[in-house]
């Protein structure tokens, strides 16, 4: 029986003369993984895609997003959503899914757009008249200057708000990287509307080619909900597919981490089972409530606890969740003895700053390097640091 999950869209679909596909394991755990599937169009624009491939290991696609998917056998078929049919020349358009698998996972031997078989050339019988290929597309506008630059990563950062966007806070890269920037969404403390109250910690990230995205506006004051961290998910999706955006083509939308301190961790975890989210990140916080398990029972997506000690007031209901968690779900947790305030205001967001970028890296870059500070019982956090790790089902 067929399996079709999200939307399914109608689109004209012309032949794509020349294409690339790049198929990445994310994550994988007993019986089940993440994987990316990112599609370059080397000829001419496309104003709707299919993609097809056949699975050699009985693999199935259980959720898939960015897209709408028919699964028959071993034969899957995935049609573009509303926002990414287009794709000009040299230009990416990308999709994530979570799979089954047993015995063994190995990746489709090829692929097909629109009926030709992709092989990373271009049919020398049918040459594109678009322009010459580049890893992303161009932005469409110059994007404005942002504010308080800073961050010790390869592309320093800062912050803007934009009018599209009301209270929240953006953290990007002063200039953008050649590749798509992964996507940071944040509650804050205290559920405080104050969008730059975790700046250092913040702009760290962004200077690392993310985009991080606060609720909340800079200095603003208030209190924030989780509808806030969905707003922001929301508003990235569409500046990615949006003409005449600066971010147009520049933001990956499959692969966004939702993450919270505190009361934000709470906002967190109501947004984690967002069909979109990567990876959850849960810093010094933890349910309240018992009444509140079934959030953690509704996980299927690698999770991360960053504490601070048993000193941190959370410590307990993050001890508590961590027990909770689904059997087979990818889960990490670090306790730094520095209490419930963490270190977000210390330079570059002192040593969660530091981990919380190679966590990223990790989960949402598929760096394997990076991925060795969490996995392991020699991992690079497990021996002379001050941190205490807990590790459940982890792989690299």
């Amino acid at each position: 029986m067929a399996a079709t999950v999200g939307m399914l869209t109608t689109t004209a679909a012309q032949a794509a003369p020349g294409c690339g596909v790049d198929y990445a394991v994310a994550s994988s755990w007993p019986g089940g993984f993440n994987a990316t599937v990112t599609i370059t169009n080397l000829g001419d624009r496309l104003t709707g895609w299919n993609l097809t491939w056949s699975f050699t290991a009985g693999q199935t696609v259980t959720q898939l997003w960015n897209g709408s998917v028919n699964q028959s056998g071993a034969q899957v078929s995935v049609t573009n959503a509303s926002y990414n049919g287009n794709i000009a020349t040299g230009g990416t358009a990308s999709f994530g899914f979570n799979g089954t698998w047993n015995g063994s996972n190995p990746k489709p031997g090829s692929f097909t757009l629109n009926g030709t078989v992709c092989t990373g050339t271009v049919d020398p019988t049918s040459q594109p008249s678009s322009p010459p290929p580049t890893s992303t597309p161009p932005p469409t506008s110059t994007p404005p200057p942002v504010t308080s630059v800073g961050g010790s990563g390869p592309y320093p950062a800062g912050y803007e708000t934009v009018s599209n966007l009301g209270n929240h806070t953006i953290y990007r890269p002063a200039s953008f990287p050649s590749r798509p920037l992964p996507v940071f969404v944040w509650g804050n403390g205290a559920c405080s509307a104050n969008g730059t109250s975790a700046l250092p910690f913040l702009r760290e990230i962004a200077s690392h080619g993310f985009l991080a995205i606060s609720s909340g506006s800079p200095n603003g004051s208030g209190s924030t909900t989780a509808a806030l961290l969905t707003q922001s998910i929301n508003w990235a999706v569409a500046e990615n597919s949006r003409q005449g955006s600066w971010y147009y083509g520049r933001i990956d939308t499959t692969k966004i981490a939702v993450a919270g301190f505190s009361c934000g961790g709470l906002e967190a975890y109501e947004v984690s089972n967002d069909s979109r989210v990567s990876t959850t990140m849960i810093f010094s916080s933890g349910l309240l409530d018992d009444a509140n398990d079934y959030q953690l029972r509704r996980l299927t997506k690698p999770i991360a606890y960053i504490i601070g000690g048993s000193g941190d007031i959370a410590y307990p209901n993050a001890i508590d969740d961590w027990g909770k968690l689904p059997s087979g779900l990818p889960a990490f947790m670090g306790n730094l003895p520095v209490g419930h305030g963490g270190t977000y205001s210390q330079t570059n967001g002192g040593e969660f700053g530091r981990v919380a970028v190679l966590y990223l890296k990790w989960r949402l870059l598929g760096d394997r390097t990076a991925g060795q500070t969490f996995v392991g019982s020699s991992c690079g956090l497990c021996s002379g640091t001050q941190w205490t790790v807990q590790q459940k089902n982890l792989t690299l």
